[in-house]
């Protein structure tokens, strides 16, 4: 005979295909975000990039613009140190020519001061104009004091009687004998055969020096007039005269025998500092114009600190929109994945629910039938063994079918104060009593109780499915702990199932030292039907359960899991300042007093049985096949029927829709649905439509019993209520 179970290798693909699934997610999910971050480094790059640029080119051309000052404020100062000079030399000229013993010269020794102080009235910047010659006794000045000085220890004076040939001489700075105060002097050769002595005339350096200080180049610059060996003449920043070697030797060395030039060089008071030089026209003096590079470019870097400062802004600004978005990103991706999930599970659900529903029918029919075969067999024969069998295995499969039941219809279940640590005994009183030999479970729980507000029995359930996994997953040796503790959640997170808020939980782990699970199975484990056990030795129901479960009592649910390291699983339920409720008592099966009950369902075999049920509980039934034969029956004789009890899902006509027909016929018939999928959203349904109970597949004789009486009860009273409002 052939299997009908598929292959193996034909169920590869059809289980590995949402695993790849999520891969390639995760691949497009990964390649976006490297292409927002290389795109948003690339664009920040750029953006530091121009402003890098546009500072360094602010800077060459801040630089620039300096030297252009400085050049042609160079040019000017030259222009008019030569005016000043060629002033000078000309009425040296001209005092030449009063030389009293030059053949020819009438003028008399008395008369020349007068005439020197004549020539000199016009040049502002010559302090004092004199003939000198020691030989001849010629001293011959403006000063008042001149025909007293002795200026053969001058340079000025040395240099002319040593070189023949010299020509105009520029000499040093010096302080004057005559007028006390700082001057350089400017010689010439008397003419006549051999050597007869000097014409010279003093500058003024403080004349030409308020000149040079009512020029502001700002903070950090300098303006000096120098000799061509680079000895300072006159300098706008400093009175005092120096005989230290010039900071410009090096500029001048460069100039050369240039007429211009502009460099940079190290100034031991202003640091890397910006120079033009430019050569006095026609006299041996060079003029420099200079500023600090430091305060030159003072500007230049405040703005460059701006630019650089909102470009940070602009680029962190896009690094927090971009760690934003990636969060976002990040967050639609987690919620997408989740929606994907809920959707699946929510698939599936409905599904399991489908086929629940089915099977609760046949089950419906198996535990009615064998209850009603136990009543009338004798305690402790063959018979009753047999029968007591049929219930024992008819229960496990109704468990099975409350665990796809709790998957798939979410919210089903009364919320309680519950005890857990006594749920944790009774799961532990159940699970040690199989446990191999080498397997220990260990558990632990605070004296304090742990009050949460469930159902009871789910919670029981899905701790012993967590505890049953666990065992199972350290095969036939290991060790499983479960621990029970309160613990206080300060922020919001997202766990493996739903949320955590912040507040008080109980928080239940159960740890194992299996061979744990890879992060594509924890992916999965949730999913009905699926199951990393071997063939035969899971259904794969256990923790879709869990999972309904954890999301109907608000909860969150942790796992943590790695190949060869086990798994832990942290279940987190909120704390109830409650007292947990007492445990109900058996419900006792009233009996009915003849009441004509119509009873409805789509499957012959239950409403023979729900016949059979009823008559023995005291109750006349009358049983229909189809909304169709109920229809007819009840509206031959409206009046005869004390009560409905219909099945909620029929093929022609849903149970509401029979109820809504049958109360126009005669309003306000007490009415029982019956379902064998049930849940929140048909018991509100029901309460709507007017059925005063709504109960869930299989039935137990008890409860079929105390509905009828308490809706039986409900309409007399109503019925009294109304005879005595008329009456």
């Amino acid at each position: 005979m052939g299997s009908s179970r598929p292959e193996p290798a034909a169920l590869t693909p059809a289980l590995n295909s949402p695993a790849d699934a999520a891969r390639r997610e995760g691949a497009r999910g990964r390649a976006l975000r490297l292409r927002l971050v290389l795109i948003v480094a690339a664009v920040c790059a750029a953006v530091w990039l121009s402003t890098l640029f546009d500072t360094l080119h602010e800077r060459q051309e801040t630089l620039a613009l300096a030297a252009r000052q400085h050049d042609n404020v160079a040019g000017a100062l030259a222009e008019q140190a030569a005016r000043a000079l060629q002033a000078t030399d000309l009425i040296l000229g001209q005092a030449m020519l009063l030389d009293p013993d030059r053949s020819g010269s009438p003028q008399d020794r008395e008369a020349i001061p007068d005439l020197l102080r004549r020539h000199m009235s016009g040049v502002p910047q010559v302090r004092n104009l004199f003939l000198f010659d020691p030989a001849r006794g010629l001293h011959l000045s403006t000063a008042p004091t001149g025909a007293n000085s002795d200026l053969s220890d001058r340079s000025y004076y040395l240099a002319q009687r040593e070189q023949p040939d010299l020509g105009l001489f520029v000499s040093e700075p010096f302080i004057s004998r005559a007028t006390g105060e700082p001057t350089f002097a400017l010689s010439r050769r008397l003419p006549g055969p051999g050597f007869r002595g000097i014409a010279g005339a003093t500058v003024d350096v403080t004349y030409i020096r308020r000149l040079y200080q009512a020029l502001d180049l700002g903070a950090g610059s300098t303006i000096e007039l120098l000799r061509s060996d680079g000895r300072a003449l006159v300098s706008r920043e400093h009175a005092e005269l120096s005989s230290e070697p010039s900071p410009w030797l090096s500029a001048l060395q460069a100039l050369g025998t240039a007429d211009a030039l502009h460099t940079s060089i190290e100034h031991p008071q202003l640091g890397r500092t910006e120079i033009s030089l430019r050569r006095v026209p026609g006299y041996p003096a060079v003029v420099v114009v200079g500023r600090s590079e430091r305060d030159i470019l003072g500007v230049w870097r405040s703005k460059a600190w701006k630019s650089v400062a909102g470009t940070f802004v602009i680029t962190a600004l896009a690094a927090v929109l971009l760690i934003a978005f990636l969060r976002q990103l990040e967050r639609h991706e987690r919620v997408t994945a989740q929606l994907h999930q809920s959707q699946k599970l929510e698939a599936l659900g409905t599904l399991a629910g489908g086929i629940a529903h089915d099977f609760n029918n046949v089950l419906g029919a198996v535990l009615g039938y064998a209850e009603l075969a136990g009543q009338h067999s004798g305690a402790g024969s063959l018979q009753r063994r047999y029968i007591d069998n049929i219930v024992t295995a008819a229960n496990r499969a109704r468990d099975l079918v409350a665990r796809i039941l709790a998957f798939s219809r979410p919210g089903v279940g009364s919320a309680r104060p519950v005890s857990l640590q006594k749920i944790l005994t009774e799961v532990q009183s159940l699970t040690c009593g199989a446990l191999p030999s080498a397997v220990s479970v260990e558990m632990s729980a605070p004296s304090a109780p742990l009050v949460v507000a469930g159902d009871a029995a789910q919670l029981h359930q899905m701790l012993a499915n967590l505890v049953t996994n666990a065992v199972q997953a350290v095969g036939s040796g290991g060790q499983v702990r479960v621990r029970a503790l309160a613990t206080e959640v300060s922020e919001a997170r997202d766990c493996t199932v739903g949320r955590l808020q912040r507040g008080r939980y109980a928080c239940i782990e159960v740890s194992d030292t299996g061979v744990g699970m890879s992060a594509a199975q924890v992916e999965r484990i949730f999913e009905p039907f699926f199951t990393t056990k071997p063939v035969g030795a899971g259904t794969g129901l256990g923790l879709s359960l869990v999972h309904g479960i954890v999301l109907d009592h608000g909860a969150a649910l942790e796992v943590s899991s790695q190949p060869g390291a086990g798994t832990s699983f942290s279940v987190y339920l909120p704390l109830s300042e409650a007292e947990p409720a007492q445990d109900p008592a058996p419900l006792a099966a009233p009996c009915g007093n003849g009441e004509t009950i119509l009873v409805v369902d789509d499957e012959e075999s239950l409403v023979r049985l729900a016949e059979e049920v009823l008559a023995s509980l005291g109750y006349e039934p009358v049983g229909c096949v189809g909304a169709s034969e109920a229809l007819r029956v009840f509206r031959a004789a409206p009046q005869r029927f004390d009560a409905l009890l219909t099945d909620a899902i029929m093929p022609e006509m849903s149970g509401l829709e029979l109820l809504a027909e049958l109360q126009r016929v005669r309003p306000g018939l007490p009415a029982i649905l019956v379902s064998g999928y049930g849940g929140p959203d048909l018991n509100a349904a029901g309460k709507e439509g007017g059925a005063h109970a709504v109960l869930t597949k299989p039935l137990g004789t008890a409860d079929l019993a105390q509905s009828l009486a308490a809706v039986l009860a409900g309409a007399r009273a109503a019925t009294d209520a109304r005879a005595g409002f008329a009456a």
